[in-house]
């Protein structure tokens, strides 16, 4: 096993007990390169099981995108679009695809939100209910995009008991 491997195991297992415990707190966690490049192999993992080819973008709290990855094949204009489903998520602290349910329901007043794209694949990381960074993905439709963020994230971090709509 590769230390990189070893090292994202180890994060993956910390994380994941911290969390649970409580005892995690999220100005301990920290959105950096590791912990980034493991969410994203998550995604990857994930997307690859459904045969999807996704890009994946990771940011920080302050939307400052962290790392990013393309699979092989996977669509240009997916690029932009996971880096903007990241920074969405991040920047009104809920997945992505609450806001294109929303749209679609006629609230279109979320289309003209400021740096918004309300579409499935945006997903915050939560940490004790603080909104600590977000995962983006892009390559498929919306709903199949939401579905691979969200369990990618919720892999690595389990959920917070805390809805993050308003």
């Amino acid at each position: 096993m590769t230390r990189k491997r070893v090292a994202g195991a180890c994060l993956s297992v910390f994380v994941a007990a911290a969390t649970l415990s409580g005892t995690a707190l999220a100005k301990d966690f920290k959105v950096d390169l590791t912990t980034s490049l493991t969410l994203i192999d998550q995604a990857k993992k994930v997307a690859a099981a459904e045969h999807a080819r996704v890009a994946i973008a990771i940011v920080d709290a302050g939307g400052n995108l962290v790392s990013f990855q393309k699979m092989d094949g996977t669509q240009l204009g997916s690029v932009e679009l996971a880096i903007r489903k990241a920074k969405t998520s991040v920047s009104f602290s809920r997945p992505t695809v609450d806001m294109e349910h929303a749209l679609n329901g006629g609230n279109y007043m979320i289309a003209t939100l400021p740096n918004a794209l309300p579409a499935g694949g945006g997903y915050p990381i939560i940490v004790n209910n603080e909104v600590v960074g977000a995962l983006g993905l892009s390559g498929g439709e919306g709903q199949t995009d939401a579905r691979l963020a969200q369990a990618a994230v919720t892999a690595i971090v389990p959920p917070s008991n805390t809805n993050t709509t308003e």
